[in-house]
């Protein structure tokens, strides 16, 4: 079952404030993958949690030995940064990637692993049509995923259980940078991506760690990393308000030709009004690009270990 000393697959499970689940967790992907008769190691980071998360981890350490890797981070850095830090650690032929929260439940990684062994691929996501979810959570999930559409045509829908092949996490280690989102990276390296229908369950401990707010950010940075799409929008912007100006000055230079009416200053201040907005707004998404170019250039990381066991 093993090769070149790699267990079959690697389990990596970003952890934050989670340390009434983690537990449960384990025995339940413990279960699972010993019935197919894997061999497996599960890699728990965690990303800062201020509960008893980590002891928690030292706990399935001393009990299951070598089943149980733990990797502290040395501050919260996010699930993404969290999940590739899990990755890079990773020694499995393939590595699945699993939420803390038991939403999506390890005995569905089965469906995973059979889909990709009898099909040419690369990634396998886990889809849910029904999360159970908030309105405002399912609304801002939905716009994330068409996003992320539009940057990565070739991805299907996406989501954080996911199972990799060993050889594409190899191929893009080496290029990670201080912002790291995995779907769209992994979209850079591998069209061979298939989905699968799973099961999602109700949240049973604390509350999602992407709110609304935490969405919105996500997608602005994803829009300016992976993306031009923002300068396409800029330069359409432009053009826009060219013509408009145009039109407007056209029709004031008819007004004064044709009649005696001054067409006063209130034409003047709409133009300028609306080009000068459309300027700071080009200026606005200019300066969030040189202000990631410049992060990215001096060299800070997407995340650091504090410790290991």
């Amino acid at each position: 079952m093993l090769q070149d000393n790699r267990p079959d697959l690697s389990v990596v499970v970003p952890v934050l404030n989670s340390e009434a689940t983690l537990k449960n967790l384990f025995a339940r992907t413990n279960a699972v993958l010993s019935d197919m008769r894997l061999d497996f190691e599960m890699i728990f980071v965690d990303d800062g949690s201020v509960d008893n998360s980590w002891k928690v981890i030292h706990e399935l350490k001393r009990c299951y030995g070598d089943r149980v890797r733990g990797v502290k981070l040395a501050r919260n850095s996010g699930q993404q940064a969290a999940t590739v830090c899990g990755l890079q650690q990773a020694r499995g032929c393939w590595v699945v990637t699993l939420d803390d929260d038991l939403q999506s439940p390890p005995e569905e990684i089965p469906k995973l692993w059979n889909l990709a062994h009898t099909e040419p691929v690369d990634v396998v996501y886990g889809i849910c049509p029904a999360q159970k979810h908030g309105v405002l959570h399912r609304l801002g999930s939905s716009f994330f995923r068409l996003l992320m559409r539009k940057i990565a045509p070739t991805l299907p829908t996406a989501s954080s259980f996911r199972l990799i092949r060993r050889e594409i996490l190899d191929s893009f280690r080496h290029q990670l940078g201080a912002w790291i989102f995995l779907d769209p990276a992994l979209a850079w390296f591998t069209s061979d991506v298939a989905t699968v229908v799973v099961r999602h369950e109700e949240r049973v401990n604390g509350r999602s760690g992407y709110p609304l707010i935490k969405l919105a950010h996500m997608a602005v940075t994803v829009l300016v990393i992976y993306s031009t799409l923002p300068l396409q929008l800029m330069i359409w912007f432009g053009l826009l308000s060219a013509a408009i100006s145009f039109c407007i000055g056209i029709y004031y230079l008819i007004v004064k030709l044709t009649s005696n009416v001054p067409p006063g200053f209130s034409a003047l201040v709409v133009i300028m009004t609306f080009a000068f907005g459309v300027i700071l707004m080009c200026l606005g998404v200019l300066g969030i690009y040189i202000s990631k170019i410049y992060n990215m250039n001096a060299g800070q990381p997407s995340f650091t270990i504090r410790t290991e066991v």
